[in-house]
C-alpha cells in the first residue's frame, strides 16, 4: 500500500473513532443524570440512549446509497473498546455484515411477487441445506418456517407473545427458537448442527432488499452456485472482491441477477454493543440497513 492509501486509511480510521467517541460524549452527559436511578430501568435508559446515538452516527458515516466499501472494512475488522475512568463506564461495540446469505423471509412468495426468482433462491437454498445436514422431516420444517413468516398472528408456540406481530422472522434469536421447537417436536438433533446463519440472513426486508455482493459467506456461495465448498474457501476472500469477480476468476459461467445481488458492499450490518453500568453488564443489538435501523434487542443484565 503506498503512502497515499495509508494516509486515506488512517484518516478514515480517525473519522470512525471520532464518530464513535461522540456517542460516548453524549452518553456520559446523560449518565450523570441517571446515576441515582436504581435497577435495570436506568440501564435500559442508558442502552436506549446509546442505541439512538449510535444509529445517528451510522447514518452520517454510512449514508444511504453510497459506496462505503473502505469504511465498511474498518468497522467490520476494528471492534471498539472505549471507557471513561471517572465514572467507570465501559462500552464495547462490534458490527458484522448482515446480508451474507439469502433472506429467510424470501420464502414468502407474496413478498417477492414481482421478483419470483428471490423466492426460488430461498426455497432451493433451504432444500439443499436440509439435504446436506440430513434433516429428518424437511417438509415439516419448511412448513413451520413458512407459517411463521406468513402468519401475522402465530400463537402456536408458548414463547410467542399474545399480541399482533409483523409477519416474518426478524432475528437469528427468533429463528433459533423456531428451530428448537422443531427439534423437540420431531426429535431431530440434526437441525441443531446446521450453521443457519451462514446460509440465511434474518432481518426486515423491503422490495429493494438485496444480498451483499461483497460479504457473502462461502457456505452460501457453495450452495447457491453449486460449487464445492473447498474451492470457494480457497479463493473467496470475504470483503476483498465482488461475487462477479470471483465467478469470472474461477471460470464459473453464471449470470448474476441484479435484483438479487448487489454489485457493491451494502451498508447493511448487525451491530452489538455491551456496556458496564453500575457494576452490571448489559448488551443490546440491532440492524442497520441503508439509513434505517431496526430489530433492537436489549438482553438485560448478565452476571
Amino acid at each position: 500500500m503506498d503512502k497515499r492509501k495509508q494516509g486515506i486509511a488512517l484518516f478514515i480510521t480517525l473519522m470512525v473513532i471520532a464518530s464513535i467517541m461522540s456517542i460516548i460524549a453524549v452518553s456520559f452527559t446523560y449518565l450523570e443524570k441517571v446515576q441515582k436511578d436504581a435497577g435495570i430501568t436506568s440501564a435500559m435508559i442508558q442502552g436506549n440512549l446509546l442505541y439512538n446515538n449510535t444509529v445517528s452516527v451510522l447514518k452520517r458515516f454510512f449514508p444511504k446509497g453510497k459506496d462505503n466499501t473502505e469504511k465498511l472494512k474498518l468497522i467490520y475488522t476494528m471492534p471498539l473498546l472505549l471507557n471513561e475512568p471517572k465514572s467507570g463506564f465501559t462500552l464495547n461495540m462490534s458490527c458484522k455484515p448482515l446480508m451474507i446469505g439469502v433472506p429467510i423471509n424470501w420464502l414468502d412468495e407474496k413478498l417477492t411477487q414481482k421478483t419470483p426468482e428471490k423466492s426460488s433462491l430461498a426455497s432451493d437454498t433451504l432444500t439443499t441445506v436440509m439435504e446436506l445436514y440430513e434433516i429428518k422431516e424437511p417438509n415439516e420444517l419448511e412448513n413451520i418456517l413458512i407459517e411463521h413468516i406468513i402468519d401475522k398472528n402465530t400463537e402456536n408456540l408458548d414463547y410467542t407473545p399474545r399480541v399482533k406481530k409483523n409477519k416474518g422472522i426478524f432475528s437469528y434469536q427468533q429463528f433459533e427458537r423456531i428451530i428448537i421447537d422443531y427439534r423437540l417436536r420431531y426429535d431431530d438433533p440434526n437441525v441443531l448442527n446446521v450453521p443457519w446463519d451462514k446460509y440465511f440472513s434474518f432481518t426486515n426486508i423491503t422490495k429493494e432488499t438485496k444480498i451483499d455482493g461483497t460479504y457473502l459467506s462461502p457456505e452460501f456461495i457453495s450452495v447457491a452456485f453449486d460449487i464445492p465448498l473447498e474451492i470457494v474457501k480457497d479463493s473467496w476472500v470475504i470483503g476483498e472482491s465482488t461475487l462477479k469477480t470471483f465467478l469470472e476468476e474461477n471460470s464459473i459461467v453464471a449470470s448474476l441477477n441484479k435484483n438479487i445481488y448487489s454489485t457493491k458492499a451494502l451498508n447493511a450490518m448487525h451491530c452489538e454493543q455491551s456496556y458496564i453500568y453500575r457494576d452490571g453488564y448489559y448488551k443490546f443489538n440491532f440492524d442497520y440497513i441503508e439509513g434505517r435501523s431496526g430489530n433492537f434487542e436489549f438482553n438485560g443484565e448478565e452476571q
